[in-house]
């Protein structure tokens, strides 16, 4: 099962080759795949072989198989979701990251790693002034950084009980804010860490997207009244659909005069802090106790990467330490054992690609591209308010445009959208806003171009007339 020198050099020539045939044939490629079902359906009744294969059939079944029924999130015309294409160092940390192998919950057993891993953490966290007492650890994406912040958070109000009798010991519930333009992620974590949806309040948006604060006070001392016992609020910097940035500074100060603890869920839009232009705004998640950011979005490094912080490292200890002998968690003062700090403890070398990406690139080289992005969608938005066949359905504050063809209801609309994407001529995503259904483009890939955006829109009123 290893290689012999030969093959090694057999093995590098081939995805040397590959990775620059499929980067090379990315704008002659549909973004969303003809799927060749009979082809699927094969593989999906394939039985386990007793003798392997030859490396340069694996090779010609990436591209005769695999690469013509994937979707390209690479493609200039890829832009449904809060998913970059990524960039061009990332699969080359991800080789590197698998040949060393290393598992990231000891100290022990990946020194380097765990050196490297100390370091990202704190430079995200140095973004947004958290502190000295800061910390946290790169995870597998906004969710996960979510589920891990809130049971601190949780933790954080149980106290001792928290590992003892849980939430098994109170009379009275828990309860979290957030609003009803938040992430879904919020409401899997509220679910898991056994809080109950039914103790998840979302409260109302405002004109422009962002919770109300007038509201979610008045919700805080009607379950205080209850004899509920409200523990977190979490704000978003850069909602899911339309990239809309809570007052986060204001929910601070609501968190602060009730004893609550503030969680940002920043996995979208935290790290255009970056940028100077979107720096003020984002500033404000130095406020909060704990912060979610996605290096797999904005730092444009590929799947999986996302980041958790809080504001004091301890607190994750206090939810995740736990050390069985077996473990043998030796402790010393350069060094941190990942394992008490969340749910894992099989980890891989995620930190690697957001080290090499940040060093290789740069602040200023992501300033501009953050820069970029945001004046693409400001161009799109530009484009569907000057031209009658479209209506846009919410200010563009960042890298999201949501719209919708003005002449068509819901359902035309939901229909022009799924032939779009179909055709694989480009790929938009679905958007309701205020109960209106459109469409969305969220710009996050390096390759597109002004131009792409003439192309979409008129292939838009191409299909609808069609219709």
């Amino acid at each position: 099962m290893l290689f012999d020198p030969e093959e090694h050099k057999r093995a590098a020539q081939l995805s040397s080759a590959f990775i620059e045939r499929y980067h090379d044939s990315l704008p002659e490629r549909a973004v969303f795949p003809d799927i060749d079902r009979e082809a699927i359906r094969k593989v999906l009744v394939m039985p386990l072989p007793d003798q392997g294969c030859d490396i340069e059939e694996l090779f010609e079944e990436l591209e005769t198989f695999v690469v013509p029924n994937s979707t390209h999130p690479a493609h200039p015309r890829f832009l449904p979701y809060v998913m970059p294409s990524p960039n061009a160092i990332s699969p080359y940390a991800e080789m590197a990251a698998s040949v060393l192998n290393q598992s990231c919950a000891l100290w022990t057993l990946s020194p380097a790693a765990n050196a490297i891993e100390q370091k990202v953490v704190r430079w995200l966290a140095d973004i947004f002034e958290l502190g000295n007492s800061a910390g946290g650890l790169i995870t597998s994406g906004g969710s996960m950084a979510n589920l891990i912040a809130l049971t601190a958070a949780r933790d954080w109000k149980l106290g001792e009980q928290a590992r003892t009798k849980g939430l098994q010991g109170r009379n009275s519930p828990l309860v979290l804010y957030t609003s009803d333009e938040v992430h879904s992620s919020i409401d899997k974590a509220v679910s898991a860490l056994g809080i109950g949806v039914d103790h998840l309040r979302h409260i109302p948006s405002d004109e422009n997207f962002r919770i109300r604060t007038d509201l979610l006070s008045t919700a805080v001392e009607e379950d205080i009244k209850n004899g509920l016992t409200p523990f977190c609020v979490v704000a978003s910097a850069g909602t899911v659909t339309t990239g809309a940035i809570d007052p986060i500074a204001e929910v601070s100060e609501l968190c602060q005069s009730n004893g609550l603890w503030l969680h940002v869920d920043g996995a979208f839009g935290a790290l255009a802090a970056l940028s100077e232009r979107f720096r003020e705004p984002m500033l404000a998640i130095g406020l909060a106790d704990s912060v979610s950011l996605d290096p797999h979005k904005f730092l444009f490094t590929s799947f999986e990467a996302g980041c958790v912080l809080v504001r004091d490292e301890a607190t994750l200890r206090h939810s995740f330490n736990f050390s069985p002998s077996y473990l043998a968690l030796e402790q010393d003062p350069d060094f941190i054992n990942y394992a008490d700090y969340s749910p894992q403890l099989s980890r891989s070398f995620k930190a690697l690609k957001v080290w090499w990406s940040l060093r290789l690139f740069g602040r200023a080289t992501y300033a501009e591209v953050i820069n970029r992005m945001a004046d693409l969608a400001a161009c799109m938005g530009s484009v569907a308010e000057k031209r009658s066949e479209f209506e846009l359905l919410a200010p563009v504050v960042f890298n999201c445009v949501c719209f919708r063809l003005r002449h068509l209801d819901d359902e035309g609309n939901r229909v022009v959208l799924r032939q779009l994407v179909k055709s694989g001529f480009a790929f938009l995503g679905p958007a309701s806003v205020k109960g209106r259904f459109g469409m969305r483009a969220c710009f996050m890939n390096l390759r597109t171009r002004t131009e792409d955006i003439e192309l979409i829109m008129n292939e838009l009123v191409r299909l609808a007339g069609s219709d």
